[in-house]
């Protein structure tokens, strides 16, 4: 993982990390179970589990970021269908653009700067209508199905060659959070990455770096600010 490990090493310096990457663990989601179904074709053809997805650190250092990311604790959302979260694991950061990992993973090939885009206009949307924070936390309008209908939101963008609907009350907030997208389709979030490991889920993770760091790793790789790619 040739850029993750430039990419890390530019986190470092820039955000005064002490390693590349983390060790963390998964403790369970908040949500809706069977919350949201997604059918690719046969290859998938099922519900599940939609929400924020916790996780506890298990190192003292590695490539944290600030907010929630800076404690003994996280939440944040699945960006990929391979695999199960079980376990602690080592996790790299890197663009979104490098998901899944391996690639291609469950329910489609490699994600590209389009789904970059559509994954940052998700998570700003959210942060606008109160439902998560910055920092992926759960915001003051957070509710289980809220959560769970941005986790659908996420899956929708991204896994390109599949149908994602949202189940009962799920599908319902779906839609408020795509009216919202609409508002601004182009909007971004600093900082906004991919933690990676080969053998589990891939998930989103928050870095906030100052808006010159992001623009000089625009050169690395790009971990924001790309030109917003919208699908016909």
């Amino acid at each position: 993982m040739k850029k993750a490990i430039v990419m890390s090493v530019a986190l470092a310096a820039v955000a005064g990390a002490a390693s590349a990457g983390f060790d963390a663990e998964y403790n369970g989601y908040t949500g809706v179970a069977a919350g949201v179904h997604i059918n690719n074709g046969g290859f998938v053809n099922q519900d599940f589990n939609a929400g924020h997805n916790n996780f506890t650190y298990t190192d003292v250092g590695g490539d944290r970021g600030t907010g929630q990311f800076a404690g003994g604790s996280f939440s944040t959302f699945c960006i990929e269908l391979q695999n199960t979260l079980v376990g602690s694991r080592t996790y790299d950061l890197a663009g979104i653009t490098d998901s899944p990992n391996p690639s291609p993973g469950a329910g489609g090939p490699q994600y590209d700067s389009a789904d970059e885009a559509e994954v940052n206009a998700v998570i700003a949307a959210a942060i606008r209508l109160g439902w998560i924070n910055s920092d992926l936390s759960a915001g003051a309008n957070a509710t289980n199905t809220r959560l769970a209908a941005i986790q659908g939101q996420i899956w929708k963008v991204v896994l390109d060659t599949s149908t994602v609907t949202g189940n009962g009350a799920v599908a319902t907030e779906m839609g408020a959070l795509q009216t919202e997208i609409a508002n601004d389709p182009n909007a971004t979030v600093n900082g906004l990455v991919a933690m990676l490991n080969a053998d589990t889920q891939d998930q989103l993770f928050v870095v906030p770096l100052p808006t010159a760091a992001l623009a000089g790793l625009l050169t690395l790789g790009g971990l924001a600010g790309v030109k917003r790619l919208r699908r016909s």
